[in-house]
């Protein structure tokens, strides 16, 4: 023992002996300023005299059950783990400030930081150069357990940080110093920090705080859920509930090792933390698996007078009552709504605010608004306003790494173009202009339903106007025979809004006729064969969430799998097998049916509305109430299979221009032989192709493979009287 050391614990028997009591950390931290030695030129450099602590002294109330002997062993715990070859007034001193007693209490009422000194202490025992209360042979095996924690909060310190949290104080954990003083890393290599306040202002957002602190305030001890999708918004709202609360919500930092069950660990936080502070829990990853011990031991500590508060989404709080609905009835849930696009708008404009003034790259005056158009376009499961801070902040950091001082529009694309694996150009383009001449682009691809067309493209612009809320773009049943232009109008959908096909993703429920299949649309639950692939639809809208989904063949799709769709089409999200939510607002859903084919067999022009009753009598009627516009889809006209000929032989030239550079151009004579060679018409245009690539694509390639016709060949194609494909050189 030092005499430093020994001589604090004289003074401070002496002066509770004068007062008529038992010692208190107060008198143990004025023992030591009268002391002298390593702990009081400590204090006296921060300030910190016997005279200031002994003015403030009658405002402090001490410890009536201070166990001294205790203290003392837990100094020379303390001692022994940082590797010390005597126990110091250092040591004495960083014991006093663990307790979070009457000594910590006149250290803050003379306007100094107990967490700041505490981290002063610890760099003085474990910092850099010599020093007489530390060995330096060796790296003492305990050195990690006693600070690891601890030095995180002095690091914190030196950069001005919120203070770490007191340790219990003996109203809360009757007997701290009772325990042993060797503590497991597990104990050790974290800390229960205060929820740090709000670095941006937090709008629209205030019934939802002052629900909170109600249930705070109240008397009994509640599990509060804050319920919202990752990115609405809850993390700014604990830290607006650190801002306005008294008492600042508590949350775990470090590394919590490995600890027996969740319980274990639940019941270490709580024994850890003042039982007036709540502490906070970001998901429910820390209850653990089903059947574990975590909600039960959850519901002990809120039963001890312990106030919880957990971030969730809505599929947790579903996990929740199933597998723990005691737990369940003890949640007071606080839900996020979805924010509307004016309140989005002021909340990202004052987002990139913040950003701006912390990264030192502005903002573009558009940005804003671009942000928040191009956000749904952005691969992520975050909702708003998190999503399109998150493209923000990216898009931030290629500027700074490009030397610039300010993102625009530009930049905002390329960073979700690069995301989504499409063209920075795409984004860009006027809306306007593309809603605008719908109609033309549709037909660019689609031959023929002029009706059906001008009804899609009306659909889609009623979308775009902002009608549609969070349902998809739109929902199109197009009903109809075989090889009418059902399919191709949804690729035509897909490269009228997204300039491609790969937009298009394409699942054909005739493979989904069993109502296990279901796991393959939206994937299995863990724990399930395969689960870690995903779901068919589920994966691919995540990975792009701007795309046209085809459904073909709906009618042979089991029920089950189409009440699926329900979700999809009323609320424009689904949830996977996993329990994320996927996004489809951006998506636009197109399904197929063969369903009236037979009356189109029967009569050339039969009425819509028989069509469309015999589709309602095979479909749940619930999905077609969901169903934005029912098309029919007649069979093709003679003149409008000719012109399917004259596209099918242009896309062939282009084909053969760019792999060959050879080109070639039909005439009448061409399409009317190719319809000529399938007269049945029951399978619509499909067989054209067939006919095309037999009678024009494979005598070209027997003349290209012959060497008989090279690059720069520009070529024209007619029949003869007897049907045979003449060529003439054009160039």
């Amino acid at each position: 023992m030092s005499a430093d050391y020994t001589g604090a614990l004289v003074e401070a028997r002496a002066l509770a002996a004068a007062d008529g009591r038992t010692a208190a950390s107060l008198d143990v931290l004025l023992g030591l300023l009268r002391a002298g030695g390593a702990a009081a030129r400590l204090l006296g450099e921060r300030g910190i005299a016997a005279a200031k602590i002994e003015a403030v002294a009658p405002k402090v109330h001490c410890e009536p059950n201070l166990d001294l002997a205790a203290l003392e062993c837990e100094a020379q715990g303390i001692a022994q783990r940082v590797g010390a070859q005597q126990t110091s007034s250092l040591h004495l001193l960083l014991a006093v400030l663990r307790l979070a007693g009457s000594g910590t209490e006149a250290l803050r009422r003379t306007g100094h930081d107990p967490g700041k000194v505490r981290a002063l202490v610890l760099r003085a025992l474990t910092g850099p150069g010599p020093s007489a209360d530390r060995r330096t042979d060796r790296a003492p095996p305990g050195l990690a357990a006693v600070g690891e924690h601890e030095l995180i909060a002095d690091n914190e310190a030196q950069g001005d940080a919120t203070p770490p949290l007191r340790e219990n104080s003996p109203e809360s954990n009757p007997a701290p110093l009772e325990q042993s003083p060797r503590m497991t890393a597990e104990e050790s290599a974290w800390e229960l920090l205060p929820v740090e306040s709000p670095r941006t202002p937090v709008l629209h957002r205030e019934r939802e705080v002052g629900r909170v602190l109600d249930l705070l305030q109240a008397k009994t001890p509640r599990v509060i859920a804050i319920v919202g999708e990752p990115g609405s918004g809850r993390t700014v709202l604990l830290a607006a509930l650190s801002a306005a609360s008294a008492e600042k919500p508590l949350a775990p930092v470090g590394d919590l090792g490995a600890m027996a069950s969740p319980g274990v660990l639940l019941q270490a936080l709580h024994r850890r933390a003042p039982l007036s502070s709540p502490i906070v829990l970001d998901g429910t990853a820390w209850l653990g698996p089903e059947g574990s011990d975590g909600p039960l031991q959850l519901m002990c500590t809120m039963n001890a007078g312990r106030r919880w508060v957990m971030t969730m989404t809505p599929a947790d709080v579903r996990r929740i009552e199933v597998a723990a609905p005691d737990l369940a009835t003890s949640l007071e849930t606080v839900v996020l709504p979805p924010l509307s696009p004016a309140l989005l708008l002021e909340i990202v404009e004052a987002g990139l605010e913040a950003m701006a003034e912390a990264t030192g790259v502005g903002f573009a005056p558009e940005v804003c608004a671009a942000l928040v158009r191009m956000a749904p376009r952005y691969p992520s499961e975050r909702a708003h306003p998190g999503r399109a801070l998150a493209i923000a902040e990216i898009a931030a950091a290629r500027a700074a790494r490009l030397g610039q001082s300010m993102v625009d529009e530009c930049g905002v694309a390329e960073v979700v173009a690069d995301a989504a694996a499409v063209p920075a150009s795409q984004l860009l383009r006027d809306d306007d202009d593309r809603f605008r001449n719908l109609e033309d682009r549709l037909h660019d691809r689609v031959v023929g339903h002029d009706e059906a067309r001008g009804r899609i493209a009306a659909a889609l612009r009623r979308s775009y106007a902002g009608f549609r809320g969070h349902r998809p773009l739109a929902s199109f049943l197009l009903l109809g025979p075989t090889g009418v232009g059902k399919t191709e109008t949804a690729r035509a959908i897909a490269e009228a809004l997204f300039d491609g096909e790969s937009a298009l993703v394409r699942i054909d429920l005739s493979e989904y006729s069993e109502p296990h299949a279901v796991a393959r649309l939206i994937g299995s639950p863990p724990g399930y064969v395969a689960h870690e692939n995903g779901g068919q639809l589920t994966e691919a809208i995540r990975r792009r969430p701007a795309s046209v989904v085809l459904f073909d063949e709906i009618e042979k799709a089991h029920r089950e799998v189409l009440l699926i769709l329900l979700q999809v089409l009323e609320d424009g999200r689904l949830t996977d097998g996993r329990g994320r939510t996927v996004d489809f607002s951006a998506s636009a859903i197109v399904m197929t049916s063969n369903l009236g084919s037979e009356c189109y067999r029967r009569s050339r022009s039969p009425a819509v509305s028989t069509i469309q009753a015999l589709a309602r009598s095979r479909l749940p009627p619930e999905l077609w109430n969901r169903i934005d516009e029912v098309l029919c889809y007649a069979p093709l006209a003679e003149s409008e299979l000719g012109a399917i000929v004259a596209r099918l032989a242009l896309a062939s030239s282009r084909r053969l221009q760019t792999e060959r550079g050879i080109s070639f151009a039909i005439d009448d004579s061409v399409v009317a032989q190719v319809l000529q060679s399938e007269p049945d018409r029951s399978l619509g245009a499909r067989p054209l192709r067939r006919a095309f690539e037999r009678m024009v694509e494979s005598p070209l390639a027997t003349e290209i493979v012959s060497g008989r016709l090279r690059r720069g060949t520009r070529l024209g194609l007619h029949c003869d009287a007897r049907g045979r494909l003449q060529t003439t050189c054009l160039a």
